[in-house]
This record gives C-alpha cells, sequence and structure tokens, in this order.
C-alpha cells in the first residue's frame, strides 16, 4: 500500500475534519472519496463531450426501443 502526504491550510483542515465527522467517516476517507469523486466527474464530462461531437456531426438520436434493440442484438 501507498501513503500520500497531503498539506492543508488550517482553514482547509478544519473543514475537512468537520466533514468527515458528519459524514462518520475518517478523514483518509473523506479525502479519497473526493479525489475518486472527481476523477468519475472528468470522465463523465470526457465521455459526454465524445457523445456530444458525435451528435453534433451526424444529428442522429436513438429512442429507448432504438436503443434496446441495439443492445440484444449486441449479445
Amino acid at each position: 500500500m501507498s501513503v500520500l502526504s497531503l498539506r492543508f491550510t488550517d482553514e482547509e483542515y478544519r473543514v475537512l475534519k468537520n466533514y468527515a465527522k458528519t459524514n462518520g467517516i475518517s478523514l483518509n476517507r473523506a479525502v479519497k472519496d473526493a479525489f475518486f469523486e472527481m476523477i468519475e466527474e472528468n470522465y463523465d464530462l470526457e465521455c459526454f463531450d465524445k457523445a456530444y461531437a458525435a451528435y453534433r456531426k451526424d444529428g442522429r438520436t436513438y429512442t429507448a426501443d432504438e436503443v434496446e434493440k441495439e443492445l440484444e442484438a449486441g449479445e
């Protein structure tokens, strides 16, 4: 297991500590959750940007039925 050292201002530490206490989690869990949530949000935004660019290119949309049929065909 690796260890990462972070430096916080006193105010940042107080906010983080209060957040962790309010949510009944450790400081480590609070920082890890926030970090991985940020990664997930960035990934979601990247996927959206790619999908929106594809939509703008051809303008095609799909109904829920079309998507379902496409997914079933791929099984």
